[in-house]
């Protein structure tokens, strides 16, 4: 089930956030940030090298890291990295919804190169995603009101391994509602 792609894909997803964590337990929350753009910036040239181009979500995903990060270090301030989760995670929740309701679920055009799955499979995933992502924005706002931005770090492990478990149960959904060219998993073989 794991390929190459599916391999380098994981490393650029996680890579940056682990590199974050790294350098805050090691020094600060600053050099977790600085750590964590440098890594985002490597993710973005080792897609361009591997898929010959940069996916859309990668580059907003990364420009978002890239100026709050910025942001965060000019001005001091730890709270304006920490929003961006919050920004990013219930613009792109409510943009998921939408696309549901509109009939045009935004994951099958982001992945139809990874899955291979009906219609209504397509609109449960985007859907579920959606909600998951204003789940996870409520839970960054408040844990960025209440808590300590060390306490935050605390939360996005868990939140990510949150969206680790919750990404690999979408697998019974590619599963059920797989096409027949697909794998066992709903994956384009």
């Amino acid at each position: 089930m794991f390929t190459k792609k599916l391999l380098i894909n994981i490393v650029c997803e996680f890579g940056p956030i682990l590199c974050f964590i790294l350098a805050f337990e090691l020094r600060d929350f600053q050099a977790g940030i600085i750590a964590m753009m440098i890594a985002t910036l490597l993710s973005l040239i080792i897609l361009k090298q591997t898929e010959n181009h940069i996916p859309i979500f990668a580059l907003i995903s990364s420009g978002t890291v890239l100026l709050f990060g910025g942001l965060s270090l000019f001005v001091h301030l730890p709270d304006i990295f920490i929003i961006r989760d919050t920004l990013f995670d219930s613009i792109f929740g409510i943009a998921l919804i939408i696309s549901v309701f509109l009939k045009k679920p935004f994951f099958s055009y982001i992945f139809s190169n990874v899955f291979a799955i009906t219609e209504t499979g397509w609109s449960k995933l985007t859907l579920r995603w959606g909600i998951f992502f204003l789940l996870l924005a409520l839970i960054n706002e408040w844990v960025r009101l209440m808590l300590s931005p060390e306490a935050w770090v605390t939360a996005k492990i868990l939140m990510i391994v949150a969206s680790v478990i919750f990404g690999s149960y979408q697998f019974t959904l590619t599963k059920k509602e797989r096409l027949p060219e697909a794998t066992a998993w709903g994956i384009v073989k």
